[in-house]
């Protein structure tokens, strides 16, 4: 016996069983590699990963229990549709995933390719919606928000912090009017945002708590920007908490932050799956995945010997990897002065140079005092905002229109960035980016994304002249490649080599 079905007080799916071997069905067995702190290494590492959120036997039946997010629903019907009666599936179908009404002609506000892709998304509750930078996502978020909003649902926007919160705020707005809920302006569309959620007073404080609760308890729909960046303890507690929410979508330019794959059951539970088990509890598998065509892209890989004479003897890759070895590895060659000096080379071939680099900034710092200034019109992209240094080393602090204003003046010859530029960002007409760190196909995919918005962009990177196996850099580099060849392989690519003293 088995019975599945939807508890909507809670946005569960409940199965209840008599047959145990259900249970080891959603526990599947993961391996990884992975670094052990207690073995100072690298090692396989074996673990049973659990599908389900909660588990337990009814002592008035002896069935087994389990309860699951709605985003299992079709992996469920899938795997047990031989044990589930037609009315169970039937139900199961329409409480967790197929719309009961929907739209079915265009929205003006959309590009053909656009609403294709929002009219099939509406035909279900719950889903991702994955799309290449310079879609249309925001546009497309606003348009769904507003749809809903005129049909009298209450819509929440999610948002991972401010920046993604005020692009998406401002697109709704200007395209639409539509204002955010507030005392002055109610509107049944408002925003949230996951950072900081935690240490808000209406979260920390008790008293409080449950009229935050509350609140989420009055949405409908729920639009999640960048939403794999949400998926953390504050955005488990808001998406725990809509519990009234019929309609779950998210979206995102690499929903899978890994990989940057489709996420999907069309392998079963696959390693994609698992690895994002907490984003398909809440949205379930991709609904839209569109990858990026029409962009002519040349990856070039510029060969030096100044990668040759580093000196990395001592590090065992196997062995070394944790943070402090990686910032080792990177301080030495991007500190190199030979290294440094190439750079130049670089931001004169390739103008309006993009250097994307993360959790490093002493190695940005040290490029722009001793390299860039003076010498280029550097724009820095950091958490404190836009910097702007102009040929006679003045510093200044602009706002992102500003920025961008500089950018498409050709006022701008380096962009490096920390992470804050990653995402959420729409700087004009820069085609070109140095890749020098990153393995994460999310960190990657969104930085390479921010040149990646017309017809054409050059993917710079850096390799030994010699063959030099390099600790942790050349194994990075080696999956740097493959995300982007990968992501954008229904582009023309063309590879190509050049050697430092053709610069």
């Amino acid at each position: 016996m088995l019975r599945v079905w939807v508890d909507s007080g809670i946005r569960k799916v409940i199965i209840a069983t008599d047959d145990k071997s259900v249970k080891g069905m959603l526990e599947p067995l993961h391996s990884e590699v992975k670094y052990v702190p207690w073995f100072k290494k690298k090692t396989l590492v074996k673990e049973v990963v659990r599908l389900y959120d909660n588990y337990w036997v009814d002592p008035s039946t002896g069935y087994h229990v389990l309860e699951l997010g709605l985003g299992w629903s079709s992996l469920i019907l899938g795997m047990f549709r031989s044990y589930i009666s037609q009315e169970d599936s039937d139900n199961l179908i329409r409480d967790a995933l197929v719309s009961n009404s929907y739209r079915t002609f265009p929205f003006p506000e959309l590009r053909d390719y656009q609403n294709e892709d929002v009219l099939h998304m509406l035909k279900y509750k719950i889903g991702l919606f994955s799309c290449y930078t310079s879609y249309g996502k925001t546009q497309t978020i606003a348009t769904m928000a507003n749809y809903f909003a005129s049909s009298g649902k209450k819509v929440l926007l999610v948002t991972p912090g401010k920046k993604a919160k005020d692009e998406l705020v401002k697109r709704c707005k200007n395209v639409f009017n539509l204002d955010m809920d507030s005392k002055k302006t109610p509107s049944n569309v408002s925003c949230i945002i996951t950072s900081g959620l935690l240490n808000r007073s209406d979260y920390t404080d008790i008293s409080k708590r449950q009229d935050l609760i509350n609140w989420l308890h009055s949405f409908e729909v729920v639009l999640s920007d960048e939403v794999e960046y949400t998926i953390n303890d504050a955005g488990e507690f808001i998406y725990s908490n809509v519990i009234n929410a019929s309609i779950l979508y998210g979206f995102s330019g690499t929903a899978d932050k890994k990989g940057g794959e489709m996420i999907t059951f069309s392998n079963g539970i696959s390693d994609v799956v698992i690895r994002n088990k907490k984003l398909i509890t809440y949205f379930g598998p991709s609904l839209v995945y569109r990858l990026p065509l029409n962009i002519s892209i040349d990856s070039i890989e510029v060969k030096t010997s100044s990668l040759d004479s580093l000196d990395f003897s001592g590090i065992d890759e196997k062995k070394d990897s944790s943070s402090s070895v990686y910032s080792f590895v990177m301080e030495r060659i991007w500190t190199n002065s030979f290294v440094c000096r190439l750079i130049t080379k670089l931001i004169d071939k390739f103008p309006k140079l993009f250097i994307p680099i993360n959790n490093l900034n002493s190695i940005l710092s040290h490029w722009i005092d001793n390299y860039f200034i003076g010498r280029y019109r550097v724009l820095l992209v950091c958490g404190e905002g836009y910097i702007y240094h102009d040929l006679d080393g003045n510093r200044s602090k602009l706002t992102l229109q500003e920025a961008c204003d500089k950018i498409a003046a050709n006022e701008v010859d380096v962009i490096p960035s920390t992470s804050s530029g990653y995402r959420a960002l729409d700087f004009p007409g820069i085609e070109n980016i140095f890749l020098i760190e990153g393995s994460i196909g999310g960190v990657v995919l969104q930085s390479i994304g921010r040149v990646a918005r017309g017809s054409h962009m050059n993917i710079v990177t850096l390799g030994s002249k010699a063959g030099k196996k390099i600790p942790i850099y050349t194994k990075s580099d080696e999956k740097r490649k493959e995300l982007f060849k990968n992501y954008y392989k229904t582009c023309e690519l063309t590879e190509s080599i050049i050697f430092e003293e053709k610069l």
